[in-house]
């Protein structure tokens, strides 16, 4: 996998005048985004296992101290005294900062499935003409209907002017 810049908002736009380009790379972005958040789970597993072990480790060093100064202690003073330890303190923020991550690109994920729904709305949109020439009142034509009229529109305006039924008439 690449190792691009994220770029949501980018990612998730959509050009309404290439939809057949945006449906296949829609995919490609949707596996991006998804290897990203299985990596990121992954990462929050392995801080949480890190903040565990300094918190054991933690809880060893304050015990001993307290035996070693002879001092008597309760549970609730050790599990005090491990919340203040700075090695855990540091892994606790650490462990923030890899799960805001990791809500971010759930969230990201999530939006690429609301892509693909917009995609396929866009697909039917386009599908029943919805981008087409306005027809100014005329029945519904195809796409090419409507340019091949303009484009007969304007070499009429541009060539020689199509004699009228009334100029026939002058004729006789």
């Amino acid at each position: 996998m690449k190792n691009k810049a994220l770029d949501f908002e980018t990612d998730l736009s959509i050009d309404k005048f290439k939809l057949d380009q945006e449906c296949i790379t829609h995919s490609q972005l949707y596996y991006r985004y998804s290897e990203l958040e299985a990596e990121a789970k992954n990462q929050v597993g392995i801080v949480a296992d890190n903040l565990k072990l300094k918190m054991g480790e933690a809880n060893i060093k304050i015990r001993n101290d307290f035996i070693k100064k002879e001092m008597k202690f309760t549970e609730a003073v050790i599990a005090s005294e491990v919340e203040k330890n700075e090695d855990v303190l540091e892994t606790r923020e650490e462990l923030r900062k890899v799960e805001l991550n990791l809500s971010r690109l759930q969230a990201g994920v999530r939006a690429f499935e609301h892509r693909k729904s917009q995609l396929d709305n866009l697909v039917k949109l386009y599908c029943a003409g919805y981008f087409s020439i306005p027809n100014n009142g005329r029945p519904k034509d195809s796409i090419n209907e409507q340019a091949s009229r303009e484009a007969r529109v304007g070499l009429n305006r541009n060539g020689k002017k199509r004699p009228s039924v009334d100029d026939e008439e002058d004729d006789e």
